[in-house]
């Protein structure tokens, strides 16, 4: 029985996250930023998120797996901000 936990455990400890940046038109203030903080930790899969309200970029880190740059994408167009789509 233990075994099979402590084997999912070990499994999800072992993936790979990716940092991507995600440039936001609209924020205007701190409130702004901790809106899209918190929405964005709200999806499955995130585990940071640093937000840089001068420059305007988010320092998103999830787990690819569970989460994409078009998922995060949304939640912060749902918020009422505009991300900047990336080229890459």
């Amino acid at each position: 029985m233990f075994k099979g936990i402590f084997k999912s455990f070990r499994q999800r400890q072992n993936r790979v996250l990716e940092t991507k940046e995600i440039k936001i038109n609209g924020m205007t203030c701190n409130r702004c930023a901790k809106t899209i903080k918190k929405a964005l930790l709200t999806k499955n899969g995130v585990k940071e998120v640093y937000i840089n309200r001068e420059s305007g970029v988010a320092s998103v880190t999830f787990d690819p797996s569970l989460a994409d740059l078009p998922t995060l994408h949304q939640i912060i167009l749902r918020k009422g901000y505009f991300p900047v789509p990336s080229v890459e």
